[in-house]
């Protein structure tokens, strides 16, 4: 009977309040406001506070459109991202329904996308190499295009410290790829970063650390060493070139001597060599030369008598003439020579005369 009793209680508590929302006007959604990170475009609201057990459903939607975006739903949130654009302004509405009764519209106040948009914070990576910190940023991704698209040129903040030292320093540099400047090898650093857009600013990375690395850098007095050592180096090279060039050319000196002939002996052996050369070869003009015209007459044997006169040897008589007499021949013009041949075969008559 007590559980009974509590039942038709809670039952009666119910009934009366179920009556008396529905007697008045069903109350509107509270505390509604309107969220925008990385271009995207939220509605949030709170329920009635002046009702509770109560389950209302939500009607959401851009004022001026006929469609909703968001029709009787029990969540207190209606996502708008996919239904705006960057550049656009919208204002939103919701109003909450129970049992197909609703309240008055709530709404807000006109918006554009990228002038409420909010940014996230960066990713950040570091890293070291030959004592310098490279501080590489990456922009977070964006719902509707590119973070760059929307806003052209963006910078970032960034901050950087000794990490246990509350000393920051600071730079703004427009590129995502930044060398940290005066930093110390061997020494850990902390990083974080914002991006600032439109006068905004985005929220603020995670600290990052990392330990710098050794510095590639040559101590002042180790580069005079070097360079006193690089000049020795130099010197006592060149000498040995030197000296070496030097006895090797007294080597060949000794192996393949240069003789040197006296005077007297060089006169006689260009006498020797003239004397060597025919007297033809020294003369400057060409030597010119005589001869004369031979001429060779024959005849047949005309008898038997010609024929037996000519059995024998045969005389061939050559005779100067007066033109050979010029050519430096000794001989007197009018000395006779003759000549015996002799032959077995067909017997000739020949006679030969200089002319």
């Amino acid at each position: 009977m007590t559980v009974l009793s509590c039942l038709s209680v809670v039952l009666l508590f119910y009934t009366v309040c179920v009556t008396a929302v529905l007697s008045e006007k069903v109350p509107a959604p509270e505390n509604v406001r309107m969220i925008s990170l990385n271009m995207g475009l939220v509605l949030e609201w709170d329920p009635p506070q002046s009702t509770t057990n109560i389950f209302f459903s939500y009607t959401a939607e851009i004022k001026g459109w006929n469609k909703p975006v968001c029709l009787s739903s029990s969540s207190l949130s209606c996502d708008f991202t996919d239904n705006v654009s960057v550049f656009g302004t919208y204002q939103l509405r919701v109003r909450a329904e129970l049992h197909g009764e609703t309240s008055d519209w709530v709404e807000t106040e006109n918006v554009s996308v990228d002038e409420k948009t909010e940014i996230s914070a960066p990713h950040v990576e570091l890293r070291s190499r030959k004592g310098q910190t490279e501080v590489d940023i990456t922009d977070p991704p964006m719902k509707k295009k590119n973070l760059r698209d929307v806003f052209g040129n963006i910078s970032y903040l960034i901050r950087f410290w000794k990490n246990g030292e509350t000393k920051k320093e600071e730079l703004i540099r427009q590129q995502n790829r930044v060398m940290l400047p005066g930093l110390e090898p061997l020494v850990n650093y902390c990083v974080e970063v914002e991006i600032l857009y439109l006068n905004n600013t985005s929220e603020t990375s995670n600290i990052t650390c990392l330990t710098n690395s050794p510095s590639n850098e040559v101590e002042p007095w180790l580069k005079v060493v070097v360079l006193l050592v690089s000049f020795l180096v130099v010197l006592v090279a060149v000498v040995l070139i030197f000296l070496a060039v030097w006895f090797g050319y007294k080597g060949c000196r000794i192996i393949f001597p240069h003789a040197v002939l006296s005077d007297e002996l060089q006169k006689f052996l260009s006498q020797r060599l003239q004397s060597s050369i025919p007297p033809a070869m020294q003369e400057s003009m060409p030597v010119n030369e005589h001869f004369c015209e031979l001429e060779i007459l024959h005849k047949e044997p005309n008898s038997s008598l010609d024929s037996q006169q000519i059995e024998g040897p045969i005389r061939i008589q050559t005779h100067k003439n007066e033109s050979c007499i010029g050519a430096d021949v000794k001989q007197n013009s009018e000395e006779k020579s003759e000549m015996i041949i002799t032959t077995e075969q067909k017997p000739l008559l020949a006679e030969m005369r200089l002319w």
